[in-house]
Parts: C-alpha cells; structure tokens; sequence
C-alpha cells in the first residue's frame, strides 16, 4: 500500500499538518511566479498504466454508488426519486446524500453490490477495483470547511481518514476479503472548491477459480470511506479482464490488445483538456472499446465529453453528444439507478471512423466546458490481428524499362502457431502496365501463380515472419493506366488485410515517371592495396563503382582480365568469366557504391608488373571500352601490381666487377600476353652500389701508395 504525498506512509495528524503547510508554501510560491498555470494543479495524480495485455478476450467494466437519497424530509426524498430515476432538473448538489450498506458489511462505511458477465468457459486475466468520493472538505475563500458543498451543513464523516480505509471484496457469493489498497490519493487542502480522494486494488485473487457460465457474477463492494452531508459522493467500479486460451469463434473470434489505466484529475470547465495517449497495438477491423471511472458528473449540467481521436463519444443512454458523464453505471444491482448521482462506471464501443485500420495509437481525452467532474479510470480495447500483414514496393519510384520488387510480410504476431495462412495478391491492375517476372518465391510456406493472381499458403510459428517477394518489368512504353497498385487478401481469419480491409498497408504502388530514366554518370577507381609487393605474393586489388547521382544507375557492365590469383566477390551484381576475362554486370543504386575485390598475385620475375585494365561495356562511365582504350597507360581505371627487385651481396674482392657497377632495370610489364620488356636483369641495390664503388677505389688507392713508397725505399 502507498499513499500519494506521504512518503509510503499513512498520514498521521502531524503528517497532515506538515503536508497542508507544504502545499500551502508551494502555492504561495505559484502565486509569486506569474508563469504557473492554475490548470496544472488539476491533474492530481497523471493516469499511468496498470494493466497492458494481448488476449482472446476483453474487458468488462461494472460499478455503483454507496450514496442514497434522504429519507426526510418527505418532499426532499420524493424529489431525489425524480432525479435519480433520470428526470427533473435536480442533481446531487440538491440533497443531503445518505450512506448506503446494502452489501451489509462495515457499520459507518458505504457498500452496494453489482454483478459482472463473464462469457462461457472464459477465465478472469486480471481485475482491478477503483473506489472514491467526496472526502468531508471544502475549500472557500481561506476557509477550510467540513462539507462537500459550500451551502450544505458540516458533512458527518466515516470513521478514520479517506486513505486509511480499507474496501473488502466479496465475489461469486464468496465471504469479503480485504483488499491491498495501491495509488491512493488525496486532492491537496490547497485546492479551491470540494476534495476528492480515491484507490486502487489488484482484486485478481478474488476470482480464482472463476470460470465464466454467461450467467451473471455477483460482487460486493464494502468499506467504502463515505460523508453523508449536501452535495456528497462515492462509489467504485471494477474492470474485469476474461481470457481464453485460443480463439473463440463466438465469444473472442479476434484476440485484442486491452489497456487499463488508473489516475486522479480534476476536470474544471476551466482546465485544458486531459489526455492519454494508448500505444503499442495495430488496429484490424472490429469494434475498439472503452470504459471510464468519474465521478461528480451531473445529469442535468452539460458541456462534460469524452472524445477518442478527437471524435466526440456519445452516451450511449441518452443519445447525447455535449453531457457524457451523468452518474451512470454499468452492473449495478442494490441499489439500482438510472442517475446515481455520484459515479460513471460504463462501457462503450468507440465511434466508427475514429481509430482506423492500421492505426498504432490513440489518444482518449476528458474536457469539459461546464460540468466539473473527477476521472479516475479508464478501460480500452483494440482488436488486434494474429497475422499482421505488410506491403512494400521498391524502388518508390519507377520508370519505364525498370523492374520494381514487391515485398510481402506476414507476421503471426500471436503466441500461439498460425496453421494454413492463406493470401492472394491480384496483379490484374499492374499486368496492363507491366510483366510479372515469374520470379515469385516465400522464406515460408509455398507460393504458386495462376494468371493474374500469386497465391500463397503455409503455417507460420508464432512469432516468425513468413516474407514474400516477386517483381515485375515496367512496359517501355506503358500502355495500361500508369498505375502499379496491388493489394494483399488474407483469406484467413485475424488479419489486418481481409477482403474489405481499408488498411494502407495491405498495398503497394510505386510512383511511375513515365519518362525515360535518367541515365547517371559511373566513376570507377581501381587500385591494389599495396602496389609492390614481393615476388609471387598476393595482394587485393579493389574496383568501386560509384554512382553520385539521385536516380539509380541500371543495367551497367564492366570487364577486366583474367590475373592469376583468388575468384573477384562483388557487393551486388553478378560477376561470371567470358574466356580471358570477368565480366560484372549489375545496377549501381542513387548515391551507393559497388565494390569489387580480387585477391591478385604478383609475377615471380623482379621488376615485372601485372597489369588490370578496367574497361566498360555501357556508355557514361569514366573508363573507356576494350576496344578504345590504349595499348599503355594507367589511370583511375587501370591497376598496376609491380613485383619487387630482389637485393644482391657484392661479389668477393678477387672478383673484378664490372667497370660500370649497375645495370638500369627494364621497365618490364604483364600485361595479359607473357609480353617481357628488359626482365632477367638485376636490381638496382640502393646505398650498397657506393659501397662497393667507394670500396673498391680505395684497395686500389692502398696499393699504389704501398707500391710507391716500395720503389722509394729501393732507389735509396
């Protein structure tokens, strides 16, 4: 159990007077900042989410006062019997509203019993219990008064504090069990006007073993913390959750996304409207629904709504479309009231049109611009497909001559296998303008064409993606309506892309030029990673194809010679050998680059080079055709692989080298026909060349100045 603004603890009196003097600095402090809003104190506590479940089922939502009329005097008590069956012109804030006990539990505390339809064989998933009202205070002017309306009279007040009351629950015709109060919260003594407080239970325990017959379940609701005084309110409500384990065919044909959520506001005809966003599921056809928790809502006093998308809801009793919440519950047995004078507790079908097919979120807003009322709850529920269906088409935007690829995905988005999914894909409306490729095939299942239409069938597991892809060549020129628009038909159940389905995405159609397709300009760079390298080693040489252009480049070729090394890879397109060379042909996409690698080795002669021409087989390239490109020369286009010279010792002093130390190196080269320029001769040796010159100067130096100086000697 945790309370809100008291730190987990239930407030004693001295909490509570901190708390008041707390909020009462912190109002101050808004009042001296002229930018506070006075509306962002309305949300008291924002909704947050309790319960977010994929099932085979719904939702149920029931509810009912523990308020009652007056008994005296008699003409007051005859006037409340007017309102609360629907008629007159009064509402709660005219009467001395009374506790009620009729499930006859704790003496001082409201209680009224309801009952709640649970579908054959279904089992109870989740049920959470909202319970509120009136908490005995009014704030007027400075004044903090005992009352739930200013004209009124001090309120008489259950035993303790709103929050540390305990509601029990009794279900089935079980005995009542204390509940584990959760997100209580109390308007702050602040706030101008009546305060409200309200809680929150997970009650899921109290239907175990509780297996729906389709008769009705009985529920009591008990120590519910209420004010008998002018004006006054409380009730609760429960949102109920039923499951079964697979499809049922009557009862839960599609499996649903359902939502619950829980928060406290306080809707002022001058608050901004209260919003929330539900996310997280992907609408099919079938009816989404909603419930909601308020109370205060008035019979009478329009200008309350509750919209879902934007489109205004309406209520569903009275046919009116300005005065939603009008104390009207859902389930409710003693007592019963077509106004109640205190809670909403109701479900509905969500307007037709407001959450389309193939929508992903929806936002559920409370506004109003009269009645003052106070949300607390609120139920949805999505039907949701077992198989979510997807089309693509690429590229977006064709020309004639292109070929554009479809895509198919279906998804078992389920926790259970998708057994004979079965969908067709009508190609009536793209066969006028274009020829189906025969290239049809699916990662599951298989896949047959009989002229216009693919048909596909296969079980899915749950969770896999059964992916289906096939192309078409556009006509050039195009002789049908220019358009390539085809749809997927699931003709299996729980899908998003059923025969009327209006889901866009259960279609594909890429715009079409029917212009010629630009042909953009290809820059080629061939280049090895190292261009020297030792004799008879390898090295990789790599070809980019780059187009820079917007629009794709299609149909492009080039061709290089065979060299002896590994087998070119390319990152798209399709290399094949022609004789003595390879051939890559391919498209280059807008803004991409294909690369080509090859490992190449070098010759096993020193000096020699192995040389890669690139040439082209299509026009607008930098690189020339095989026919007009030179016999020499390199260039972006051309890699040249030269093999090292390897370096020589000198040779040994009796030896007389050559008078002339080196030889220069022939400008030798490979280039496809064993054609040799100056190979077989030696290496230039770098710094060793000197050496052995310098080196050899100075022994003959040496012995000519010993010889000199021998005759000398001699001649003396």
């Amino acid at each position: 159990m945790w309370f809100k603004r008291t730190n987990g603890k239930r407030p004693g009196v001295a909490a509570r007077f901190t708390g008041a003097l707390a909020a009462s600095a912190t109002a101050a402090t808004a009042l001296v900042g002229a930018a506070a809003s006075p509306a962002s104190a309305d949300v008291i506590e924002p909704f947050a989410k309790r319960y977010d479940e994929s099932l085979y089922g719904d939702f149920k939502t029931i509810g009912n006062t523990v308020m009652g009329c007056p008994t005296t005097p008699a003409d007051m008590a005859a006037r409340c019997a007017v309102a609360a069956s629907g008629e007159g012109s009064d509402n709660n804030n005219t009467f001395d509203m009374q506790r009620v006990d009729t499930a006859g539990t704790t003496a001082g505390f409201g209680s009224s019993t309801g009952q709640v339809e649970i579908p054959p064989g279904a089992e109870v998933a989740y049920a959470r219990l909202f319970w509120g009202g009136n908490d005995g205070t009014y704030k007027f002017g400075r004044n903090q008064l005992q009352r739930c309306d200013v004209s009124g009279a001090n309120v008489e007040r259950s035993p303790g504090d709103p929050l540390a009351a305990v509601p029990e629950v009794g279900v089935a015709g079980g005995a009542s069990a204390k509940v584990s109060p959760e997100n209580l919260v109390q308007d702050p003594t602040t706030t101008n006007g009546p305060h409200y407080y309200t809680g929150e239970a997970d009650v899921t325990s109290l239907f175990s073993g509780v297996t729906g017959t389709g008769a009705p379940v009985p529920v009591a609701v008990g120590g519910i913390w209420a004010p008998n005084g002018k004006g006054c309110v409380a009730g609760w409500s429960m949102t109920v959750v039923y499951k079964y384990d697979g499809p049922n065919e009557q009862y839960a044909p599609d499996r649903r996304n359902v939502y619950v959520y829980g928060g406290h506001v306080l809707q002022r005809s001058t608050s901004p409207a209260t919003t929330v966003r539900v996310d997280g599921f992907y609408r099919t056809a079938g009816k989404p629904r909603a419930s909601v928790t308020a109370y205060e809502g008035d019979w009478n006093t329009p200008g309350d709504r509750f919209l879902v998308d934007g489109e205004n809801v309406t209520e569903s009793h009275t046919g009116n479309t300005n005065n939603f919440f009008i104390s009207e519950d859902d389930g409710s047995v003693d007592p019963r009231y077509r106004n109640n004078l205190s809670i909403d507790a109701k479900e509905f079908d969500v307007p037709e049109g407001a959450i389309p097919e193939g929508a992903t979120d929806a936002d559920l807003t409370f506004e109003t611009k009269g009645d003052t009322y106070v949300p607390s709850a609120l139920a949805f529920s999505v039907p949701v497909p077992d198989l979510e269906v997807t089309k693509t088409a690429s590229p977006a935007k064709v020309h004639p001559g292109d070929t554009v690829t479809y895509t198919v995905k279906a998804k078992n988005v389920s926790r259970l296998p998708y057994p004979n999914a079965k969908l067709t894909d009508d190609l009536t409306d793209t066969l006028d303008d274009a020829t189906y490729n025969n290239d049809a095939k699916a990662s599951i299942g298989q896949i047959s064409y009989a002229e216009p239409k693919l048909s596909y069938v296969g079980d899915i597991p749950a969770g896999e993606t059964a992916t289906l892809t096939y192309s078409a060549t556009v006509d050039d020129p195009m002789r049908g309506d220019g358009k390539l628009r085809n749809d997927v038909d699931v003709l299996t159940p729980r899908s998003n892309c059923d025969e009327d389905s209006t889901d866009p995405s259960c279609g594909a159609a890429p715009e079409v030029d029917p212009s010629p397709r630009p042909v953009p300009e290809l820059t080629v760079e061939s280049s090895p990673e190292d261009g020297e390298i030792p004799p008879c080693t390898s090295t990789t040489n790599t070809v980019k194809i780059s187009n820079e252009s917007a629009d794709p480049r299609i149909g492009a070729a080039f061709e290089w010679p065979v060299r002896k090394g590994g087998k070119p890879e390319a990152s798209s397109g399709e290399i094949v050998r022609e004789g003595a060379k390879y051939v890559w042909r391919g498209d280059v996409a807008a803004k991409s680059t294909v690369t080509i690698t090859q490992e190449v080795e070098a010759s096993c002669t020193a000096g020699e080079k192995v040389v890669i021409p690139v040439t082209s087989r299509v026009e607008k390239t930098n690189c020339p055709s095989a026919a007009k490109r030179p016999g020499r020369g390199a260039g972006a286009c051309t890699s040249v692989i030269v093999t090292e010279r390897e370096q020589h010792r000198p040779p040994p002093a009796s030896e007389s080298p050559s008078p002339s130390p080196s030889l220069s190196p022939g400008d030798g080269h490979h280039d496809g026909g064993g054609h040799h320029d100056g190979g077989g001769h030696l290496a230039a040796t770098g710094s060793g060349d000197s050496t052995l010159l310098y080196g050899g100067l100075a022994v003959v130096l040496t012995a000519l100045g010993a010889l000199t100086l021998a005759v000398g000697r001699r001649s003396k």
